[in-house]
């Protein structure tokens, strides 16, 4: 029977470790992958190991009203003194502003963001505490908010809420024990389940990959997408639904991991496209991929594998703009490492490491780059300067009050 340990949020992740040099390729290497990296499991139809990579809610997007990012912040060992924030920059500004208290609703259990592609913002928090659903809360213009929905509880991903141009929306929700995606056509007050784990397993795409849980959801080339993890060799398991059927649309694996399992990490809307951010595991070696598709076609660019093993663990990762996606880890002997790949270019690219504690980069499309870092209740704004060196730009301390949340 295949089972899934599940990383605390705010506490250790799984052990990342970078094999990349400057627009260089990285092969998976045979280092031990431990803590929460790999969920080892046996029974009847599974595989020997099926890899477990775990990605933090912290992230940052961007729409035409400007720049979002969200971070935790207080004490991050203490899950009701964790409270998220969200952070704010109009285009050309300099300075960022806090919005979290503009939610009126306790942020503990994190946020999760998506946008139609133009000025509006939509926020859903997850349940934390006494709260046991997902309030939605929405604005079009980052000045007003109203709230939408609520719906059931968000799934621990980061990607759990995703919006199509013309107002379709899905959502992931897990009732503790399964997840399923559901639908909303119009406004964010009616939804209706259109899959769970259970239902696609039983489809014949179902079958090709052996869905393992359901991660995230994504629109691209006028389709929406649901991301999956598979317990059967070199299937990226990305799913979208035509004329009634399930199909599997997501691309295979490099050639050097048509052993290895995959599971959708992220589908985040880039320029034009949608990159997916994948976890592949081999035995004890880990790593991850980027696929990206632009067009009206779903014809994807895969990167090669970038290794994970050691002691580091992602932090964030998100758009990059015309770049495709950010990885951003930390743990490693140089401090916090950051790459890129994706839209432009297929292999990884390295930009210097951002200063100790970011905890997500913003790349905004004047071509700016940011490292937002977070300390207990300082928020610091780190701009990359020069192509190498990092400049504070802002540094503020957030008011947070500490035993608020029971």
């Amino acid at each position: 029977m295949i089972t899934r340990h599940r990383c605390p949020r705010g506490r250790s992740r799984p052990s990342w470790r970078f094999g990349v040099t400057a627009l260089g390729l990285a092969a998976l290497g045979a280092n031990v992958v431990s803590g929460c990296g790999v969920t080892r499991v046996t029974g009847s139809g599974a595989t020997a190991r099926v890899g477990v990579l775990r990605a933090s809610l912290a992230t940052s997007i961007e729409t035409t009203a400007g720049s979002w990012a969200t971070i935790p912040m207080g004490h991050l060992d203490q899950p009701l003194n964790t409270f998220w924030q969200l952070f704010f920059r109009p285009p050309g500004a300099t300075l960022w502003s806090d919005q979290a208290s503009a939610l009126a609703v306790a942020t503990n259990g994190g946020l999760i963001v998506a946008s139609r592609g133009s000025a509006s913002l939509v926020v859903g928090i997850r349940p934390t505490n006494y709260l046991d659903y997902s309030p939605l809360i929405v604005t079009s213009d980052a000045r007003s908010w109203s709230p939408e929905g609520p719906i059931g509880a968000l799934a621990d991903e980061p990607d759990a809420l995703a919006i199509a141009g013309g107002g379709e929306a899905m959502a992931l929700t897990s009732d503790g024990s399964s997840t399923r995606v559901i639908l909303s056509r119009g406004r964010l007050a009616s939804w209706r389940q259109i899959a769970t784990e259970q239902g696609l397993a039983r489809s014949q795409a179902g079958h090709l990959c052996g869905p393992v849980l359901l991660t995230a959801v994504g629109y691209a080339a006028g389709q929406g997408l649901i991301g999956a993890s598979c317990r059967r060799d070199g299937i990226i398991g990305i799913f979208t639904l035509r004329q009634g059927t399930w199909r599997l649309v997501g691309p295979r694996l490099p050639q050097s991991s048509r052993n290895s399992t995959a599971e959708v990490l992220g589908l985040q809307a880039g320029n034009g496209g949608l990159c997916a951010l994948v976890g592949v595991t081999a035995g004890a070696s880990a790593g991850v991929v980027v696929a990206c598709t632009s067009g009206s076609e779903l014809k994807w660019d895969v990167s090669p594998v970038m290794s994970i093993v050691g002691r580091q663990h992602v932090v964030s990762f998100g758009s990059a703009g015309r770049l495709g996606l950010y990885v951003l880890t930390s743990g490693s002997a140089d401090g916090h490492l950051l790459a890129v790949s994706g839209q432009t270019e297929t292999s990884w690219r390295r930009l210097p490491s951002p200063p100790s504690r970011t905890a997500v980069v913003v790349f905004d499309p004047a071509g700016r780059v940011d490292a937002l870092a977070a300390d207990d209740t300082s928020f610091t704004d780190w701009r990359l300067v020069g192509g190498d060196n990092w400049k504070r730009v802002q540094q503020v301390r957030v008011p947070i009050q500490f035993g608020s949340s029971g």
